[in-house]
């Protein structure tokens, strides 16, 4: 068997490197990689709304400006940097995230655990903003 193996392992080796075809990993199947070409889409899958609360607009009035956003879960901070990049045309200076815990939901009388969430505190530069749309 080893014998049969080798011949498959030296034709496949032998193929010229034009022909050959560079594979790019995408994150996951939500989330593709793209070469090229408008990533906006990519984008709006990443940061999927902005988290409106108490807490986010108190850490706004210290200091730097911070954003919260509800981000996939599967984004990264990289992604979602790029991806306020390409929305909101600002760069982050720091994003935080963090897993939203579940909660507890009755449902038909059965108790049943919601999912894991997780959101991102995007931190901005002094002079940078994000206008409300």
């Amino acid at each position: 068997m080893g014998i049969l193996n080798l011949k498959k392992n030296k034709v496949a080796d032998e193929a010229p490197k034009a022909t050959r075809k560079v594979a790019v990993k995408s994150v996951s199947k939500k989330v593709p990689a793209v070469i090229g070409g408008s990533t906006h889409m990519i984008a709006s899958r990443v940061v999927l709304r902005p988290r409106v609360t108490e807490k986010a607009t108190v850490l706004s009035q210290f200091g730097r400006e911070v954003h919260v956003f509800e981000v996939s879960r599967l984004a990264t901070k990289s992604t979602v940097s790029k991806a306020i990049q390409e929305l909101y045309k600002v760069t982050p200076e720091k994003v935080a995230i963090l897993k939203v815990p579940p909660k507890n939901s009755i449902v038909r009388g059965r108790m049943t655990k919601g999912r894991t969430d997780r959101k991102a505190y995007v931190y901005l530069a002094k002079g940078d903003k994000i206008e409300a749309a």
